[in-house]
């Protein structure tokens, strides 16, 4: 395998630079809201200021996050053999359009709320701030908010924005990436990884 060609064929048509543009916009919205939030944490007696620090507690829900991820991830499950039979069924060309369009929706929102958390947590790691760290640990569920969470986190959301960008193009309507490769691949490898890659992604949402 020719991993020089392999590996910028997962790029989407959106390429990379929207994904950095993305998150630079999102995170950077979490990251002065939590800075904004923290200055007014020092007027916390004075009612607006207090309502707006709090309401950082309420920006993004993990949970929430998780729920859009796994929807979208099951939807592209199903979604993925529907494209390929419409390849072969042009009947099928419209709800295969409409099916991937609707499965893009949920990662385009799963990707923003999760570049928007990735800011605020960015905040919160390098403010040290005590309410803003409580809020974002309630927030977040998380109780240690560290590097490594950071980066984990940004990595999945990017997992997320390469699935959803590789099934539903907003500018040529059309697919690429990984699923352009998926469907072109011979039926005796693509099958079996299909339902391998499946497989394991339903077994996770029902042991959790």
């Amino acid at each position: 395998m020719d991993w020089k060609r392999f590996l910028p064929a997962l790029v989407p048509h959106a390429g990379l630079g929207h994904l950095l543009e993305t998150y630079l916009t999102w995170s950077g919205v979490g990251i002065i809201s939590s800075l904004i939030a923290s200055m007014l944490d020092a007027y916390s007696d004075i009612p607006y200021a207090a309502y707006y620090t709090s309401a950082l507690n309420d920006a993004v829900g993990f949970k929430f996050w998780i729920l859009l991820s796994v929807i979208g991830i099951l939807l592209f499950c199903v979604s993925v053999p529907v494209l390929y039979l419409s390849l072969r069924l042009p009947q099928l060309a419209g709800f295969s359009a409409r099916l991937r369009r609707f499965t893009y929706t949920f990662f385009l929102v799963a990707f923003d709320e999760g570049a928007l958390m990735i800011g605020i947590l960015t905040a919160n790691f390098f403010d040290t701030n005590e309410r803003i760290s409580l809020l974002a640990n309630k927030s977040f569920l998380f109780s240690d908010v560290g590097f490594f969470t950071i980066v984990a986190l940004l990595l999945l959301d990017s997992l997320l924005w390469l699935l959803g960008e590789a099934i539903y193009s907003r500018n040529q309507r059309g697919y690429s990436g990984v699923v352009e490769l998926l469907v072109n691949a011979p039926l005796k490898y693509a099958l079996p990884g299909y339902l391998l890659v499946t497989g394991l992604v339903v077994q996770v949402v029902v042991t959790q």
